[in-house]
């Protein structure tokens, strides 16, 4: 199931979108402006997804999102609150506004498939009989992997040493924001989270089109340790107070 959407969602981003832009920028648009909309293009791409991604759900898995925050949770509106203090504080920065296109277009169509569809579905799957740290770490470390290996899909503009840091970073990551929906039980906390790692990351240098850097021994040595960290630091969140878990708790409810 899971590489079925993957490729049916490949196969939308490199056959079909290409003939959708095509097509449109032949009937608005000049030919002589076609080389550079790279921008345009990604968020039509990001935009259309969702839906793609919702409609692939809906047919495949059939995937409950669990959207509805806590609101007796006071942390995650603190959380919240200081993200959007943080955007509201960066407005006058030079690639404000290409950080919070790149936030927002990065974390909604990502954290709805690989959290909310395919993370939920397998932490269903595996937690049917019984709830444990085992099962649920299980989850966080599957969805992690197909969500850092989705990002080689960025070798069509990336070096592959360069997108293998990347995925690798991406795995950590992933499982860290798997840990924060079953902890807070609610999508739209990994949202916030994915968002404002991306928005401070494009906020220092824009957003770069391309990158072939050549990455080393060195550099793979010290991403695996930060991905031990990663990994740890999501065990922690759902080992902690483990029955606090609230999305496995909306789950046992289904």
């Amino acid at each position: 199931m899971i590489p079925l959407i993957l490729f049916l969602e490949m196969l939308f981003d490199s056959v079909i979108l290409p003939l959708i832009y095509s097509g449109i920028y032949r009937l608005i648009f000049h030919e002589s402006i076609l080389t550079n909309h790279y921008m345009l293009d990604l968020n039509i791409y990001k935009i259309l997804s969702i839906f793609v991604i919702l409609i692939l759900n809906h047919y495949l898995f059939s995937q409950k999102l669990y959207l509805k925050p806590n609101f007796s949770e006071f942390g995650w509106q603190i959380f919240i609150f200081i993200c959007l203090l943080v955007v509201v504080l960066s407005l006058k920065t030079k690639y404000f506004w290409t950080a919070l296109d790149v936030g927002i277009i990065a974390a909604l169509p990502e954290e709805i498939m690989f959290r909310g569809v395919i993370m939920g579905w397998i932490l269903e799957k595996i937690t049917r009989f019984k709830q444990t740290y085992v099962n649920v770490s299980i989850a966080l470390g599957i969805s992690g992997v197909v969500f850092g290996c989705f990002h080689y899909i960025n070798l069509l503009h990336q070096s592959f040493g360069f997108t293998t840091l990347q995925v690798m970073n991406a795995v950590g990551l992933g499982m860290i924001l798997g840990a924060i929906y079953v902890k807070s039980g609610s999508l739209f906390i990994p949202i916030a989270t994915h968002f404002i790692w991306d928005f401070f990351a494009t906020l220092k240098q824009g957003m770069p089109e391309t990158n072939y850097m050549s990455v080393n021994g060195q550099d793979i040595f010290m991403e695996f340790i930060i991905l031990a960290i990663q990994a740890s630091i999501a065990i922690w969140i759902v080992c902690f107070h483990f029955e606090n878990n609230l999305l496995l708790q909306k789950i046992e409810k289904k």
